[in-house]
Parts: structure tokens; sequence; C-alpha cells
């Protein structure tokens, strides 16, 4: 079944419908956005989804697999994915832009965060430092193969993500609602990798989308969301949708 992320969630609300309906990770923006959070917000989001008496132990993914190091990208990829699976509720994922480090581990800290996701320009490496699992973004552009340098790095994110690059948006790249060719996601679950897919994607055209690329997960924010707010019935749908395609 087709995993699904919520992302730029700035209310509760907006969280706990996503997870009552079956998100299996919630996406709060860090970085310059219209959907940024502030750490309090984020705090009352991680209170009401995540029970009180939950170990957090996500951290423990990467830990284990890094000393892996003989496992293929496909085995690597695998075992990140099932085992971030393995927890049996929503997960909480920070994301950010090319953002000082220190800064990335002062919000994990106080959220507290189960993944992170770097959505810029970071070396691969980075996701080393980072004390929870790391989502990986790799823009698909005019210029885009599968063969990207450190996208199939083992020992560093623990998923990948590929999401449309929008030229006009210069920095902010991200929840701007601009598809990719699918068929080039298709291309790594054809070399049975899994990874989240992003970009353009809602209720209407998920089920198509699953159906094309067959990625692991997948990523929405703009497309569930009216008048820039997000939209309950949106995110049911989507979800719903997602999980049957």
């Amino acid at each position: 079944m087709t995993v699904v992320k919520i992302c730029g969630v700035r209310t509760v609300e907006a969280a706990v419908t996503a997870a009552e309906n079956g998100a299996d990770v919630i996406g709060m923006i860090f970085a310059p956005s219209p959907r940024l959070i502030d750490i309090s917000t984020a705090q009352e989001i991680a209170k009401a989804v995540v029970p009180a008496h939950t170990k957090r132990d996500a951290a423990a993914t990467t830990d284990e697999l890094n000393k892996e190091c003989n496992m293929s990208a496909p085995e690597y990829f695998k075992a990140c994915s099932d085992k971030l699976l393995s927890h049996g509720r929503p997960l909480l994922c920070g994301v950010f832009q090319n953002q000082d480090l220190d800064h990335i581990l002062s919000v994990v800290r106080q959220v507290p965060l189960d993944l992170v996701q770097l959505h810029g320009t970071e070396p691969v490496q980075m996701a080393r430092q980072i004390p929870v699992p790391v989502i990986k973004v790799f823009h698909v552009g005019a210029d885009f193969t599968v063969d990207t340098a450190g996208l199939f790095d083992t020992g560093y994110h623990s998923v990948i993500l590929l999401d449309t690059k929008v030229p006009a948006a210069g920095a902010q790249q991200g929840g701007h609602g601009v598809q990719f060719d699918w068929t080039v996601a298709r291309s790594l679950s054809d070399r049975n990798v899994p990874f989240l897919m992003a970009g353009g994607l809602s209720p209407d055209n998920v089920d198509e989308a699953v159906k094309v690329a067959r990625p692991w997960g997948v990523d929405v924010s703009s497309g569930v969301e009216t008048d820039r707010a997000k939209d309950p019935a949106k995110i049911q749908a989507f979800i719903n949708n997602a999980k049957a395609a």
C-alpha cells in the first residue's frame, strides 16, 4: 500500500485529520515558505498526533543500517523504508532547505521530530550529522537522470524524494504544484529502489501517478489545499485515492 506524506501542515486540526485518515508522515516546514510553522505550533501538533507513551526510536534506523556497508542501493533503501513503517503511527518530519546544521538539530530536539527532509542543495553527506533518518530531495528538471550524483549513495539519507525543479521559483523549491514526467520516476521503481514522489499531485491525479511511477510513497502539499489552507476533504480524498491505487 502506498505511503502518504501530507506536507506543509500548519495547524493541529490539519495534522489530526491527516493522522486519523491514515497519513504515514506529517510534514512541517521550517524553511522560508508561506507554510512556515513556528516551534510552539509544531510542538502542539506533536502532542496531538504522537501518544505520550510512544518511544521515539526512529533514529535507530540509520545507526543500524549504516553498519551494513555491503548493501546494494535497492537493499538499503528497502530496509530503511521497512524500518520507518514499523513504528505504527504517523511520523513527524521537519522540512529544511539550505539551513545551518545547528538550526536543524535544535528543531529536531525541540519539537521533537522523527525525520528530517533536506529540500535544498545540501550534500548527501550532511545526513550523517543528523540524529534522525533523512529524506533527501532530488529536483527533477530538464537535465535530470536517475544516475544523478548521490542519488543511490547508501549510508546517508534513508529516503529518496523526487520533486519538480521549478526554475522560476529560485531558491524556494517545493510546494508549487508543478508536475514532472512520471516516467522518470518509473525508472527508479524499475530498479527496485523505493522512493517518495512529489510535484503537482492532487486527489484527482494521485491514482494515475501511482500506477505510472510505482513509488513507495507520495508527498503532497498544495494539492490538498483550498485558498492556501489545508482542506480536510481533500486530505481524506488524497489519502484514500493514493492507498487504493
